[in-house]
């Protein structure tokens, strides 16, 4: 009977594991979109209502749930409360403070960082054409990531009850 209890515990546990794994996958390309659509909103704000960016990033923010929703509240707030440094370093820290809690990749904080370089510092012809730039690059790696999502997540959910088995049945 212990031993039956213990066999389903580890299939279970092992199952969880590749479950998550799979979640992770298939949280990036979400995350992804969301992102773009952030740059999008931003880009509105910038070009037709000439929004400061802590007042842009909090209207951002009133648009997502989640951590998304809490990420760019904090970039509103770490840019109001202003303390001397520039915004482009306030936004590597917050995205580095954000990573994390979110599912995205090394090279996706990395895009975000180079256009982060440019906030503030620009006109605004200029800005719309970092955020255009980033936006492209953000949808290569949604796509790649829906790729990915769609192979590897499916891989993982079937690898983790098939790990589980495995185990029962060389402990057995």
């Amino acid at each position: 009977m212990i031993k039956a209890v213990g066999a389903i515990l580890v299939i279970l546990a092992a199952t969880g594991m590749g479950l998550r794994q799979a979640h992770r996958y298939h949280e990036r390309p979400r995350e992804l979109h969301q992102l773009i659509t952030a740059l999008r909103m931003l880009e509105t704000e910038i070009l037709y209502g000439a929004t400061p960016l802590p007042q842009a990033f909090r209207r951002i923010a009133d648009r997502f749930t989640g951590e998304m929703r809490l990420m760019f509240l904090a970039l509103s707030r770490h840019i109001t409360e202003g303390d001397g440094r520039p915004v482009s370093e306030v936004f590597r820290d917050v995205l580095h403070e954000w990573m994390p809690r979110l599912h995205l990749r090394k090279q996706d904080i990395e895009i975000l960082i180079q256009f982060g370089e440019t906030l503030g510092i620009s006109d605004r012809e200029d800005q719309i054409k970092h955020i255009a730039l980033a936006c492209s690059s953000l949808s290569a790696e949604e796509e790649e990531a829906r790729d990915e999502s769609m192979r590897l997540g499916r891989m993982w959910r079937y690898m983790g009850a098939l790990l589980g088995i495995a185990v029962v049945i060389l402990l057995y």
